[in-house]
This record gives structure tokens, C-alpha cells and sequence, in this order.
């Protein structure tokens, strides 16, 4: 029992070491909106986040989504506190998230735009807009995301909106992906044309130059202006000055060799350096958001004339409106004064890095001011820290296991590997959980409950139902279920050989491992993956869903039918050989009808989840309901989300309740 004390004390000790060793620093999360891989934008802008932390005495997290919404979101409910986001993300953040544009991009060389763009192969047949317009269902076409400003917003308004066209229905497919995978499914041939802009092109041109060779730009839109950084206004004053100064001095501040570091730094991500900028940075986005909404309400054919009437009154009210809030220009002046004293950095290093604090100052003193509380403070352990409390605490079990494991004097002996083996997979096990509980973040439980008024807030959304267009959503659910049952009945044909092949008891060792492990292989990749495989050979479409559910369904199927046959009375199977019989008649007679039943079983079961992971298919363009579910969360269109997510709780409901009839009669 002194082992066990001296191990906790050593266990506490090293927790309290660690809680000291760790900088107690106030924390903010920064995100950057992912136009291509994840990991490579993470890694783009980790050192510019390193010197952020060094400069402001921050403790700053960054995170990059791909998905716009998700980062809003999150946002909204304080979760993120600064972003990068694009123009039309960015006002949706202002929208729901309460958030306020601080500064903006400024590109190399000093351009403050970039242009939407739309992408076709080289050697396309598609010359101009008219033959991508066709509108015949011949095409396929991929959007960026919903909240991307050149990938959906530029498209709609200048090309789509004011020729009354719908891409949808003008489309035999539309996908939406970020402009990476745009860019990459148009030189693969998967879509024949996507959206882009030039400034992912300039990226792609360093890290595929392979890829551009063989695309060609079909249309190009008027400039847009360069992506605002948003932060939540509760933000404290004080944590907004430190964040200011820090990106409007970036890249022009300290020495030469400083400004020649952070300059490199500004390079890679493909940026020049800020300015300040507000929200009225953003009223050209809502101008081309009510061009949009001006060209589909006079297009539209489901509206009535008075309906029309009204709605574009309330169209050319908001642009009235708008046109009296561009004539301000409220940070004009001071972003030309800044760009002037950045200019005289190097002849007049200290009069510049004042002035420019100066102009820090009046911007930040411009802005609302927001009396908020303090924020919380975040301690947290080093990797070293983590690990030893894991030891420390395996250990402590190990200790206390052997001394609760040792037989009673007159009891039953018990070998002693036995009692170290027990010991040491238990300890192990909880020595992981220990050292996995910062990983996985596991501190953060208690915020289920003290967040959940937020849950409720955003559950609340869901609940205001808007049926329009449930006809469409019904249809695409009944594919959805129509891939599940073709991709389940394909896998059980293929999974009746392998599952026999993979029986120790059927099938000799040199054809039961390697069978096993291809089992594994299918089992083992996601079916958004195999997914994507069979639409490069089989295009868009739902038969390349039915192949992904196929083929990871073999898998599974292929090895629960080979643990039921391991698991037969061996009786029948002799009865059957003793009559003198082949191999093939002892499997057909003495194994199989006694696991049909497991079978029926397992298929069934398999049915009902495919059907699941089939709405998540049409992500990738394979068909179903997921494309348009995920459109409409992604657009906050959360009344349709809710009529889409009801009726795929009645498919789903609907297939439980008839593989449970099917079970009962074939079970």
C-alpha cells in the first residue's frame, strides 16, 4: 500500500508541475476558411499564428473547415472569436454570428481584388456560354460553397440569376465542393465545368501546375474586392487593440530582416499585408446579393403578378437603401494613410511604426465600444505532462490491481502471469484514457451543460418547417433507399463466396487469411472514398453510390456470414459427408440452411444502415438526397433542412418496420 501512496504523490506532483509549467494566457480561436486541403492551409498559417501569440501575449488556437456554415456557426455561439473569411461568409457571420469586419486582405504586389471564374477542360467542346447553357440536362456543373462568394454568389448573380436560370434543373448535375476540388473534378472529368477565382488559380499554378495545363477559363467576372477578418464584437477592448495592431503592422514593422521574415510569411498565403476595413466593406456583396434576388424574382415563373409586384418593390427598397450607405466612406482616408506611412518604414522606421500606431488607435477608437466581461483563462498541460499523468495513473492501477488480485490464503491459487497479464491490459486501457483525455477534449464535458440554452437556440432553427419544393426532397429520398437496396443486394451476392471462403471451418488457412484481409481492406475505407473511385469510372450518377454501399458492404457481410458459419453444429455437416456427398453438397445441405437465418438477419440490418450512409453519398455527387441536405444547412435554409430530415426519418422509419416483417418471416 506505501507503493500505491508514493505513486499518487508522484501522480499529483506531476500534475502540479504541469499546471505551473502552463502560461496562463487569455485564449482565442482563429479560423481560416480551407479552399483546398485542410492540412496544407493549417500548416500555411501556422507560423503567422505563432507570431501572433508572441506579439499579443494571446493564447490562439487555429482551426480551418472547409465548410463556411460550420465556422459561422460556431461564431454564433462563441466558439470561434477571429476568422478569415470570404466576402459573402463574412456577411453571414455579421448576420448571425454578431460579429463586425476589422480589417481586409491586401493581395502581392497591392491589388485589393481578385475575379470569379469558371473552368472547363482544354480540350472541352464548351467555347462559350451559350454552349455551357444549353440546358438540356447534358451537362454537369459544380458551385462552390454555398457561402463562397466567387464560387456561388458571382456565378448567380451576373450569369445564372438574370437569365432566368435555374442550375439545378438546367444541370443533369450539380455538385458543390471547395475550389481545389472544383478545380481537380473538371481536369479529371468528373463535372464538365466549375466555378474558381484567380487567386486559388495562382495557388494551384505553384502546387499542381500539372492540373492547370489541361483546364481552360470560360468566363470571367468584374473584380471582386479582397476577404474581410471578422471578430466577434463581445470581444474586450482590450484583446481587439492587441489584435488590431497586430494585423495592420504585419509585415511592415521592426528591422529589415524582420519585415523580410513576415513578408515571406504574407507571401505564402498569398498576401501583401491588411488594412483596416468595417462592414460597409462588405456593401457590394449585398449589392450583388439583391442583383440576384432582382433578376430571379423578374425570371420566375411560380410567382404571381401581385406577389411579383410586391417582391420587387421590397428588392429596389433595399437598394435605395444600400445606395445611401455606400456613399459613406469611412475608412478610406485612413487606409491611404496607413499604406503612406508603411511606405516610409524603411527611410523613417521610428516615425512610421508612430504614425502607424496612431492610426491603429483612432481606427480602434472609431469602432462601437462593448463593455464585456473578462473571458476565461485556459490552463493547460505539455505533451511530456499529459503522458506522465498517464503513466502515473496506469501505474497506480497496476499496483492496485495485483494487490486485489492476490489469492486469499485458504482460496484457489492463481498463476502469477495470469495476475500481470489482467493488470497490465487494465492499466493500460486506463493509463490511455488518461493520457488521451486532453487529445480528445474530453475537459470540454461540463459545456454540454452550461451551453445547452445555445444547443437550444440553434435547435429552435428546425422548427419552423418550410415544405416548398417537399415533393423534390421525397423523390430524392426514394433514390436514396433505391441505392441502399441495389448496393445491399450486390454486396450479399458477393459476400456468400467470400464469407464461405473466409471460414476456418469451410476453407483451408491459405485461402482464409488472404480472404480475411481483403475483407479488411473493404471494410476499412469509408464509402465517400470508394465513392469517389467509381464516379471516375461510372461519372456522376446514383449506380456509383450503389457500388460504394457494394463494396463495403461486402466487407462487413463477407465477415459476419464467415463468424455464423464457424459457429454451426458440425452434426448435419458429417450427416451429409457420410452419404458420400462432395464439398459442394456438404456446404449446400449441411451449412447454409442453418445460417440463413443469420444471414437474412445481417442483410437485413445492413439495409437499414446503408440507407443511412446513402443520404451522405450525393456529397460527392452520387446521387440521393445528401447533396441537397447538406446544401440547405450549409445556406442556414434550416426550415427545408428540417422537411428534408423529416422525411428521411420516415424512409428510414419505413424500412426498419419492414426488414422487422421480413425478419419474422424468414427468421
Amino acid at each position: 500500500m506505501m507503493i500505491l501512496v508514493r505513486i499518487l504523490g508522484a501522480l499529483a506532483l506531476a500534475c502540479a508541475s504541469g499546471a505551473a509549467i502552463a502560461q496562463e494566457r487569455e485564449r482565442i480561436v482563429f479560423s481560416v476558411i480551407s479552399t483546398e486541403q485542410t492540412e496544407a492551409v493549417e500548416a500555411l498559417w501556422q507560423p503567422f499564428v505563432e507570431d501572433m501569440e508572441e506579439t499579443t501575449g494571446l493564447e490562439v488556437e487555429l482551426v480551418s473547415a472547409i465548410d463556411y456554415a460550420g465556422v459561422i456557426e460556431a461564431m454564433r455561439f462563441g466558439q470561434v472569436d477571429v476568422g478569415w473569411f470570404s466576402n459573402l461568409s463574412g456577411l453571414q457571420a455579421i448576420r448571425l454570428a454578431d460579429a463586425e469586419v476589422f480589417a481586409k486582405t491586401l493581395y502581392p504586389g497591392g491589388q485589393e481584388g481578385y475575379r470569379s471564374v469558371i473552368l472547363v477542360r482544354d480540350d472541352s467542346p464548351i467555347r462559350t456560354l451559350e454552349d455551357l447553357l444549353v440546358c438540356d440536362g447534358s451537362l454537369s456543373f459544380a458551385l462552390g460553397d454555398p457561402n463562397s462568394t466567387s464560387g456561388t454568389l458571382v456565378p448567380l448573380a451576373y450569369i445564372f440569376a438574370p437569365r432566368g436560370i435555374d442550375p439545378q434543373s438546367c444541370f443533369s448535375q450539380v455538385t458543390n465542393a471547395n475550389h481545389e476540388q472544383t478545380a481537380l473534378a473538371v481536369v479529371n472529368g468528373f463535372v464538365d465545368a466549375g466555378t474558381n477565382n484567380t487567386t486559388n488559380l495562382d495557388r494551384l499554378r505553384q502546387t499542381r501546375p500539372e492540373a492547370l495545363a489541361d483546364l481552360r477559363i470560360l468566363w470571367t467576372s468584374p473584380l471582386i474586392q479582397t476577404d474581410p477578418i471578422v471578430w466577434r464584437r463581445d470581444l474586450s477592448e482590450e484583446v481587439k487593440s492587441e489584435l488590431l495592431s497586430f494585423f495592420l503592422t504585419y509585415g511592415f514593422r521592426g528591422d529589415a530582416a524582420q519585415r523580410e521574415y513576415e513578408q515571406a510569411i504574407l507571401e505564402d498565403l498569398f498576401l501583401g499585408g491588411f488594412l483596416p476595413a468595417t462592414d460597409e466593406h462588405l456593401l457590394p456583396i449585398r449589392r450583388l446579393e439583391l442583383m440576384r434576388d432582382l433578376a430571379e424574382t423578374q425570371a420566375s415563373d411560380a410567382l404571381e403578378e401581385g406577389e411579383r409586384a410586391t417582391r420587387l418593390e421590397q428588392v429596389e427598397l433595399a437598394m435605395r437603401e444600400l445606395a445611401v450607405e455606400e456613399r459613406r466612406v469611412a475608412v478610406r482616408d485612413l487606409a491611404d494613410d496607413l499604406i503612406e506611412a508603411r511606405g516610409r518604414m524603411e527611410a523613417e522606421p521610428d516615425a512610421a511604426s508612430a504614425d502607424i500606431n496612431t492610426l491603429v488607435s483612432a481606427f480602434l477608437s472609431a469602432q462601437p465600444r462593448i463593455e464585456v466581461e473578462r473571458r476565461i483563462r485556459r490552463v493547460t498541460a505539455s505533451e511530456l505532462t499529459r503522458g506522465l499523468i498517464g503513466l502515473g495513473a496506469g501505474l497506480a492501477l497496476f499496483t492496485l490491481l495485483m494487490i486485489r488480485s492476490r489469492p486469499p490464503r485458504f482460496g484457489p491459487s492463481r498463476l502469477m502471469s495470469d495476475r500481470l497479464i489482467d493488470a497490465a491490459i487494465w492499466s493500460g486501457l486506463f493509463g490511455l484514457l488518461i493520457w488521451s483525455f486532453w487529445p480528445a477534449e474530453m475537459f470540454k464535458l461540463p459545456l454540454l451543460g452550461t451551453n445547452a440554452p445555445r444547443m437550444g437556440e440553434y435547435i429552435a432553427g428546425f422548427f419552423q418547417l418550410d415544405l416548398d419544393g417537399w415533393e423534390t426532397y421525397a423523390r430524392q429520398t426514394l433514390i436514396t433507399v433505391q441505392i441502399a437496396l441495389w448496393g445491399t443486394v450486390v454486396a450479399v451476392i458477393a459476400a456468400i463466396p467470400f464469407g464461405l471462403l473466409a471460414s476456418r471451418n469451410i476453407a483451408p488457412v491459405w485461402i482464409v487469411q488472404p480472404v480475411r484481409r481483403l475483407m479488411d481492406a473493404f471494410r476499412a475505407i469509408n464509402e465517400l472514398v470508394v465513392a469517389a473511385i467509381f464516379v471516375a469510372a461510372v461519372g456522376l450518377g446514383p449506380f456509383a453510390g450503389v457500388m460504394a454501399l457494394a463494396l463495403h458492404t461486402t466487407g462487413v457481410l463477407a465477415k459476419l456470414f464467415s463468424e455464423a458459419v464457424e459457429a454451426i453444429d458440425d452434426g448435419p455437416v458429417e450427416g451429409v459427408r457420410a452419404t458420400g456427398a462432395g464439398p459442394m453438397n456438404e456446404v449446400v445441405w449441411g451449412v447454409i440452411p442453418q445460417v440463413i437465418p443469420l444471414w437474412a438477419s445481417y442483410a437485413l440490418y445492413r439495409f437499414e444502415s446503408n440507407t443511412r450512409a446513402a443520404t451522405i453519398l450525393g456529397l460527392i455527387g452520387a446521387g440521393g438526397i445528401g447533396q441537397v441536405l447538406i446544401q440547405n444547412i450549409r445556406s442556414f435554409e434550416y426550415g427545408k433542412t428540417a422537411t428534408i430530415l423529416l422525411i428521411i426519418i420516415a424512409a428510414v422509419t419505413a424500412v426498419d418496420l419492414i426488414s422487422q416483417m421480413l425478419r419474422k418471416r424468414l427468421v
